[in-house]
C-alpha cells in the first residue's frame, strides 16, 4: 500500500496526515467528501473519511465505499465515539475508526495497523516474502557494499518496499554506509520489557527516501552480545510478514545471530573473489553451510572482480562446488564515493551502478531494458549505411 486517499472537508489536519503518513512510507492524495465518488478508485488501497457529527451519513459513506471498493481498507474519523456507533461502523466495512481531533499518536497506529494488514495480502505472503542474507567468504570483498545496494535497488526496481538488516553487530558499518546515526537498533529485541509485535518493530527502524527500512546494529559495541539467534529469528519473522525483500549484512564470522538469518533465508549470496584465500575460503564456508542445514541451491556464488586473483572463473566454479551466480565488476572508485557519501550508488551509470541493478533484477526476476549509450544507434546506423558490421 504505498498511497492514501483521505477525504474531508476540513483541512485542518493535512498537516499532520501527511507528516505521519511519511513516517509509514505512504503518499497521501487529498479530496473533499463530495469528491469521494469520482476520485476514488480500484487502485486505492487505504481510504480515510473524515466525517462530521452526522452517525447516519457518516455510516452510509462508508457503506457506500466499502460496497464499490470491498478490498479497500477504510478508515473512518469522526467525532462520534460511544461504543456502539463504532461497532456500526465496523459493521458497515470500516476497519478502524479514529475520533476527531486527530491525535498523532492515534493515527500513527491506525495506519500502521492498515499498512500491515496490506502488506498480508497474499501478493506479498509468507510463501513470496524474500530473506537474502549475503555472507563475505572473507574479509574486504565489499559484502556491506553488495547488501546496502542491493537493497536499494530491489525497492527501486520492485517498487516494494525493502528491508536492511545489520547483523555485523560489532561493527556496524551498515549506518555509517548510509550516514545514519540511529538510536534504536536490533539491541532493542534484546532489551524489549514488554510484548514484540510489528509497533515495536517499527519504532527500531530507520526509514530512507528511497523505500528501504534499516535495522541497525547496535549503536555501542558491548551491545553486540545480547543480540543472540532468538533476537535475530524474531526480527526476521516480522520483517518477512511486511517487507517483500529482506536483505541480510553479515559478520565474517559465523554467529548464533547469523546463523538465524542463515536459516530464514531463501537465497545466500556468498561472496569470493579469485585468490587461492578466498576461493579456499568460499569452499570452507559453502561446507559449513551445509553442516548448519542450508541447501546448496540456497547458496549463489557471487563473484568479484575488485581482488584480482590467479584462479580463472570455471576452476574456481569447480573449486567452490558453486557455478557463480553473478560477477561483479571492478569499480574502487564508485564503491568508494557512495560509501564516503553516506549514500546508495545512485546518479551515474558506472559500472557498479549498473552490476547492482543487473543483479537486483535477477534476483527479482525483472526485466531490464538497457539504454543505449549516447551515441551508439548513430554509429550502428552508420555502419549499417557504409555495409560495416555493427
Amino acid at each position: 500500500m504505498r498511497t492514501m486517499l483521505w477525504a474531508a472537508d476540513d483541512a485542518a489536519n493535512r498537516h499532520l496526515l501527511q507528516a505521519t503518513a511519511e513516517e509509514l512510507g505512504l503518499r497521501v492524495r487529498l479530496c473533499a467528501l463530495r469528491e469521494l465518488a469520482g476520485t476514488a478508485d480500484a487502485r486505492d488501497q487505504l481510504i480515510g473519511l473524515e466525517t462530521g457529527a452526522d452517525r447516519a451519513r457518516a455510516l452510509a459513506l462508508v457503506a457506500e465505499v466499502h460496497g464499490r471498493l470491498p478490498r479497500a481498507a477504510i478508515l473512518l474519523a469522526s467525532p462520534n465515539g460511544d461504543l456502539g456507533f463504532i461497532r456500526a461502523a465496523l459493521e458497515a466495512g470500516a476497519c478502524d475508526v479514529l475520533s476527531l481531533p486527530l491525535q498523532a499518536s492515534e493515527l500513527h497506529k491506525a495506519l500502521l495497523r492498515a499498512r500491515q494488514a496490506d502488506t498480508r495480502t497474499p501478493a506479498a505472503a509468507d510463501s513470496l516474502a524474500e530473506v537474502i542474507t549475503v555472507c563475505g567468504a572473507r574479509g574486504g570483498l565489499g559484502a556491506t557494499t553488495v547488501a546496502v545496494n542491493l537493497a536499494s535497488k530491489l525497492a527501486g526496481l520492485t517498487a516494494a518496499e525493502a528491508a536492511l538488516v545489520d547483523l555485523d553487530l560489532q561493527r556496524g558499518d551498515v549506518a555509517a554506509f548510509l550516514n545514519l546515526s540511529p538510536v534504536h537498533s536490533i539491541a532493542n529485541f534484546a532489551a524489549a520489557p514488554g510484548e514484540i509485535d510489528d509497533l515495536f518493530l517499527a519504532s527500531t527502524l530507520t526509514r530512507l527516501p528511497n523505500g528501504v527500512f534499516v535495522l541497525p546494529a547496535p549503536p555501542e559495541i558491548e551491545e553486540a552480545d545480547a543480540v543472540g539467534h532468538d533476537e535475530v529469528k524474531l526480527a526476521l519473522d516480522l520483517l518477512r510478514a511486511q517487507y517483500r525483500y529482506t536483505v541480510v549484512d553479515t559478520a565474517r564470522t559465523i554467529t548464533g545471530a547469523t546463523v538465524a538469518a542463515l536459516e530464514a533465508s531463501r537465497r545466500v549470496l556468498l561472496l569470493s573473489d579469485l585468490s587461492l584465500p578466498g576461493v579456499r575460503a568460499a569452499r570452507r564456508t559453502v561446507d559449513l553451510l551445509g553442516r548448519l542445514g542450508v541447501p546448496l541451491e540456497h547458496v549463489e556464488l557471487l563473484i568479484t572482480e575488485a581482488v584480482a586473483g590467479p584462479v580463472s572463473l570455471q576452476d574456481a566454479a569447480r573449486a567452490i562446488g558453486k557455478q557463480p551466480f553473478f560477477v561483479i565488476p571492478r569499480d574502487e572508485a564508485s564503491a568508494a564515493e557512495a560509501m564516503n557519501h553516506g549514500a546508495p550508488l545512485n546518479g551515474k551509470p558506472t559500472k557498479l551502478a549498473l552490476a547492482m541493478t543487473e543483479l537486483a533484477a535477477k534476483l527479482a526476476g525483472v526485466p531490464i531494458v538497457p539504454k543505449a549509450k549516447s551515441g551508439q544507434l548513430f554509429r550502428k546506423l552508420f555502419a549499417r549505411a557504409e555495409g560495416v558490421p555493427a
